[in-house]
């Protein structure tokens, strides 16, 4: 049976909205039909609606009416997830919000409640759950390949400023994404980068941790951190522990998962390696990191057509933010233990 495709509008054309959604999937898609380009700056609007050969709307609100427009995807800072993910609900209109799903908490609840009471999907660009090195972790794990697993650390390191994306690729401008470098932007390594990191580790654990404990470090001449240490601990002696830099000078590894009978590590996103008793056992290598991702459309696809689950869990995108709230106001506190 061939489906119509699904009108779809993309607000904000930065890194994310022009190469991880437009250009990385929709512009190709058989499923869906970009119809709409939103941006801050006209002149970012006209260029996306020249290069996706669609309409441009100087004002988002005004891509939120169009008619043509079934979904909204909000790529924006991370102070508007909530605000256009609300307007676009109360139009009727099904969202595709960036990670962080929200600023606060209660921006999340209000955001979901909003969803239900609309009748309309809502769902988190959770985009590395479908990254090959994580999917193959959670494989091992589940099949008992390094039996009962009690710790888990995950980093990314990186080698500067957030920057604007570049005229062929995302992050390759040569300024800082201002944004993302303050903190009424809700920016921040734990605001910009965790959101994966996090979203890994409940996805492994089967949950929310019953505690998180952060510190956080920031330079005298910096509004927000650049550093962020994460404990989640689990119970039961099991914890996890998510580090992000913004500038490293070197590449510590990206995951060890340690169990009762082996470890998985992985060096780069391009093997990953299980080793037991200090040996090699398996390496699945040929790998590479994720940026856009065609299987989270697909599966958009299907919810809106045919009312399947979401690709994302707005529930589970929703922990993710408890956690880093928890994690903000433990850094507070000197790394005090906090609920999420």
């Amino acid at each position: 049976m061939t489906h119509r495709p699904i009108g779809i509008g993309v607000i904000g054309l930065g890194n994310s909205g022009w190469y991880y959604h437009a250009q990385g999937t929709l512009e190709r898609s058989e499923d869906f039909d970009l119809v709409a380009v939103s941006a801050r700056r006209p002149q970012r609007t006209a260029a996306g609606a020249r290069r996706f050969g669609t309409r441009g709307h100087d004002d988002w609100r005004d891509l939120v009416a169009d008619d043509a427009v079934e979904v909204v995807v909000v790529a924006t800072p991370h102070h508007l997830h909530a605000p256009m993910t609300l307007a676009a609900l109360a139009a009727g209109k099904h969202v595709v919000v960036e990670k962080p799903m929200a600023a606060t908490v209660a921006e999340a609840e209000a955001m979901q409640q909003a969803a239900e009471e609309h009748g309309r999907l809502l769902t988190v660009f959770q985009n590395r759950r479908w990254e090959p090195s994580f999917q193959i972790i959670r494989e091992m794990v589940a099949a008992g390949e390094i039996g009962e697993l009690w710790r888990c650390e995950e980093r990314r390191m990186h080698r500067g400023p957030y920057t604007v994306a570049g005229t062929d690729r995302a992050h390759a401008g040569t300024e800082p994404a201002a944004w993302a470098h303050t903190l009424e932007g809700g920016g921040g390594v734990a605001q910009l980068i965790a959101p994966h990191l996090v979203d890994h580790q409940l996805l492994l654990h089967g949950g929310l941790p019953r505690t998180v404990a952060a510190t956080m470090h920031r330079y005298p001449e910096d509004a927000v951190e650049h550093y962020a240490d994460i404990r989640l601990v689990w119970g039961g002696g099991v914890e996890s522990r998510v580090e992000v830099f913004r500038e490293c000078d070197v590449d510590l590894p990206k995951w060890s998962v340690m169990g009762s009978r082996g470890t998985i590590v992985v060096n780069d996103f391009d093997a990953v390696r299980l080793v037991r008793g200090g040996e090699e056992v398996e390496v699945r290598s040929g790998l590479a990191p994720l940026q856009a991702c065609d299987d989270f459309y697909a599966q958009l696809a299907r919810a809106v057509r045919d009312g399947a689950a979401p690709p994302v869990d707005p529930r589970g995108a929703a922990d993710v933010v408890r956690v880093l709230e928890a994690a903000r106001l433990s850094a507070a506190a000197d790394g005090a233990p906090h609920r999420p």
